[in-house]
């Protein structure tokens, strides 16, 4: 599926606040760190991470950045400390990509 399309059925999925799992290849779902997500529209999804005192503003061009990286991430082709050079957001989009990624 082309990334906007999938941009698009995200989008509105999270059109109402969803929690997400706290999620890791390495390590499966992770005892802390769940967060609320929301999409408010442009160019972003909301992302407030417990006790964080503003929310963190995910944009598209992150999710991009891991949606096209997914596969080599799940099959241990790519680790998460070097996705994590390029987006400092990967705690957020690994952890909505896993609970969506039967959108994908």
């Amino acid at each position: 599926m082309a990334f906007d399309n999938f941009w698009e059925i995200l989008t509105n999925a999270l059109g109402n606040e969803k929690l997400i799992r706290n999620w890791t290849v390495d390590k499966g779902y992770l005892r802390r760190g769940d967060f609320p997500a929301i999409y408010r529209g442009g160019e972003y999804i909301e992302c407030r991470p417990p006790n964080a005192k503003y929310p963190q503003l995910v944009l598209k061009k992150d999710f991009q950045y891991m949606y096209d990286n997914w596969q080599d991430y799940l099959s241990g082709r790519i680790k998460r400390s070097v996705l994590r050079d390029k987006s400092r957001y990967t705690k957020y989009t690994i952890s909505i990509l896993h609970q969506y990624e039967n959108l994908i």
